[in-house]
């Protein structure tokens, strides 16, 4: 009998929300507006757009929709008031939903004020991210996706805030009205929507953003939406799913009277129910952003004296409190550099260039920093573990720490006590600066005896909180301190990377267009993360961000050196994935590119710049079923066991459907190794990797890493037994001749399990 597609059952499973193009949001919820953005609004007061009368109604696809020019220059947006009068609550949980049109490739922004999520998302052969940003070096990627050719909707499951703004914030600009930034308006006043789009410099293949519709509905209840895993036997090593949040807690800081949200516990409880709906089972939380604290007690080791105190010291409690009352683990993020404080370590900055004072031209990393290899900066951040792990292990499942220095946060250093430590463990007589300046044999040998180091210390760490009770707590280690990640094998060398280069015939770029496959076969993804960083000048960049070493650590037990990813690029090289792979797993961390300030219009010299819809933080994704391309086609080449996001601000998904999807058939299987089973599925284009999970049998990860969808694919598996699918229970039942039929969509993960 053939198998049923998946995208049916999961469909089924969501409840509300069909996989269906006519139908993308269940007619059994309750709408709660929907506004025709063709239509003039019945008020002045409800629309808005930047600058006035930028958009414009044109018929696409037969139907009217209102459009952002790409030709004409500047940023631009417009945007709608939506659920005025129409009984909204806070903390109420509904469905933000946006219809546009698949006909041509296009770039939009969604920037939904009712809960501060600003999320884009595009389509064909654009880049999404800006090309050019102000702050990181993005290495974009135009690929030759399909397009429908039909009206394709994005949805947002979003948690409404106690009050809401016009606009965003203000951050190092001006804005149109100051009034319009404070957090004054209440569910009853409904919220602002707004549709935004970069210069056209920055996506020049877009051709502008277009919306038919815009909708609101109210959610069921968090029962109904929750997506229910359905995971390995409990002796088996489960896989993680998380997120890390860069700019978002602001909604919670300030002055009390203009938080978002009158309690933060609601604000955190919306980000559990989120990862609940989104079918993501570990919530991080950093602790120190650029090394400062954010929001756990430092009293017990000498607060102000040691770490300088979060206004909100007993976070950190709370969060564990409410991951626990979601049954969700907990994976603390540490951007270390040395405790904070008064007479913190970290402001000793014992780690010390090799020349000059400071490692960078990044003035606001270079306050604070540590050495690794002095046993004090051991025990300092040992205190840290102490006070937000080991002390609290009772109140939810910590699965160990993430530990992301920023840049010269835990540089190779170079003082008189790290070389004289040097000296003494590997035998030498005095080493000065003078000899590691020349570059030679002894500097050679400093690296490396430095990388060493760095080995012992994520071990120790380990193992203190293993000692301590942390049942199988793990490190994760970024070494990447960069927002795009590290993606181009020379450093911080921009670039695009094209499938189809003779698409950008005519295009004026900086530099000719690399091909996608001359990345993969010549290893970007590994050269960038493993090459040591450029540097110019008077600055050391190779030392202010060590690289990763993956190798050191193949034969290691839970300490991860995590991977970067984020266009297809990073994650089409079998070699790179394979290469940090250890003895128990392997860890990606998705960077998303954070477009920083780039819906800020400059205003030159002499006045500040213009924020029109304030300050703009904004990570861009495909959306329909290529929005897990990236993560399937890690699957298919690799075998990540857990895999985080570092995203600009709250987190949220805009095909959320696919992304549940992808979500519950790779928490199915267990945290296992995996290996390619060559010719198991009749469609080359189908990759299936085998797991053995001993007395329980053996799991199949069925990969579609392709654009388009394949059907009546037939899968012979080796192992001989009830066959389900691992992610629904479901027993599938073979053919005649034994195997499994399976129809496949686009960028799809099956997990099969065979007893």
């Amino acid at each position: 009998m053939k198998h049923t597609q998946l995208l049916s059952l999961v469909a089924s499973c969501l409840g509300y929300i069909s996989l269906s193009v006519a139908a993308p949001v269940n007619p059994n919820l309750e709408l709660i507006q929907e506004i025709d953005v063709s239509q003039s609004p019945d008020s002045p007061d409800l629309f808005r757009e930047y600058p006035q009368g930028i958009s414009e109604v044109e018929t696409i696809l037969g139907e009217p929709v209102r459009t952002l020019p790409s030709d004409e220059p500047g940023v631009k947006y417009f945007g709608y008031l939506i659920g005025e009068g129409k009984g909204l609550e806070a903390n109420g949980n509904y469905i933000l939903e946006v219809v546009y049109p698949e006909d041509a490739p296009r770039s939009a922004i969604l920037l939904n004020r009712g809960n501060g999520t600003m999320r884009g998302f595009y389509t064909g052969n654009t880049v999404g991210d800006a090309m050019y940003p102000r702050y990181v070096y993005q290495s974009p990627e135009s690929l030759e996706i399909p397009l429908s050719g039909k009206f394709e909707s994005v949805q947002m499951l979003m948690r409404l805030q106690d009050r809401t703004s016009v606009t965003g914030g203000i951050r190092k600009a001006e804005v149109p009205n100051v009034a319009d930034t404070k957090r004054t308006m209440k569910p009853e006043d409904g919220f602002w929507v707004y549709i935004a789009q970069f210069e056209p410099e920055q996506d020049p293949l877009s051709q502008g953003a277009a919306v038919s519709k815009i909708r609101l509905y109210k959610a069921p209840d968090f029962e109904k939406f929750d997506l229910k895993i359905n995971y390995p036997p409990e002796d088996l090593p489960r896989r993680h799913l998380f997120f890390r949040e860069e700019m978002a807690d602001g909604v919670i800081g300030g002055p009390r009277e203009e938080w978002g949200w009158v309690d933060e516990k609601d604000y955190y409880r919306g980000k559990a129910e989120l990862m609940r709906f989104l079918g993501m089972n570990t919530m991080a939380k950093d602790l120190l952003e650029f090394g400062a604290n954010q929001g756990w007690d430092s009293a017990k080791y000498g607060g102000d004296e040691w770490v300088y105190q979060n206004k909100s010291p007993n976070r950190w409690v709370g969060i564990l409190e409410i991951a626990d009352e979601y049954d969700l683990s907990v994976l603390p993020y540490y951007e270390y550099a040395g405790s904070k404080g008064i007479k913190g370590l970290g402001f000793e900055r014992r780690a010390e260039p090799l020349k000059g004072d400071n490692y960078t031209h990044i003035k606001f990393t270079e306050t604070a920093r540590a050495d690794l290899t002095d046993p004090d900066t051991y025990e300092d951040f040992r205190k840290m573990l102490e006070l937000t792990i080991v002390d609290q292990k009772d109140k939810a499942e910590i699965i160990g720490a993430w530990l992301r220095p920023r840049s010269s946060q835990l540089p190779i250093g170079f003082a008189d006590s790290t070389r004289k430590r040097f000296a003494e463990e590997t035998g030498r007589g005095e080493v000065t600066r003078e000899e590691l300046s020349k570059r030679g044999e002894t500097y050679d040998a400093y690296i490396e005896w430095w990388y060493g180091k760095r080995e012992e210390f994520l071990l120790k760490l380990r193992d203190y909180l293993r000692s301590e009770g942390v049942k199988g707590a793990d490190i994760f280690y970024t070494a990447d301190p960069t927002e795009p990640g590290w993606i181009h094998p020379e450093g911080g060398v921009a670039g695009l990377v094209a499938e189809d280069p003779s698409a950008w015939e005519g295009v004026d770029l900086k530099k000719p267009p690399v091909p996608l496959q001359k990345t993969i076969d010549d290893h970007w993804s590994y050269k960038a993360l493993t090459n040591v960083r450029k540097t110019w000048g008077e600055w050391e960049h190779e030392h202010a961000k060590p690289v990763y070493d993956p190798e050191r650590y193949k034969d290691t037990n839970g300490v991860y050196p995590t991977y970067s990813f984020n266009r297809l690029s990073s994650v089409s090289d079998p070699m790179a994935l394979e290469a940090f792979e250890t003895e128990s797993g392997m860890v990606m961390i998705r960077h998303y590119g954070l477009n920083e300030d780039m819906l800020r219009v400059p205003k030159g010299k002499d006045g500040k710049d213009l924020d029109p819809v304030g300050y703009f933080a904004g990570d861009m994704e495909r959306v329909g079923p290529h929005i897990m391309l990236p993560e399937v086609n890690a699957m298919a080449n690799g075998n990540p066991t857990a895999i985080g996001y570092l995203t600009s601000n709250n987190f949220n998904r805009l095909s959320p459907a696919y992304v549940r999807r992808f979500n519950a058939a790779y928490l199915a299987l267990p945290a296992l190794p995996s290996k390619v089973v060559p010719g198991a599925a009749s469609n080359e284009q189908v990759v299936v990797r085998r797991i053995d999970a001993g007395k329980h049998g053996a799991y199949y990860a069925v990969v579609n890493p392709g654009y388009t969808a394949v059907g009546e694919v037939t899968v012979t598996l080796p192992d001989q037994g009830r066959v389900t699918n691992a992610a629904t229970g479901e027993v599938l039942q073979p053919s005649a001749t034994g195997d499994i039929r399976l129809n496949l969509d686009a960028c799809q993960l099956v997990a099969l399990r065979v007893e």
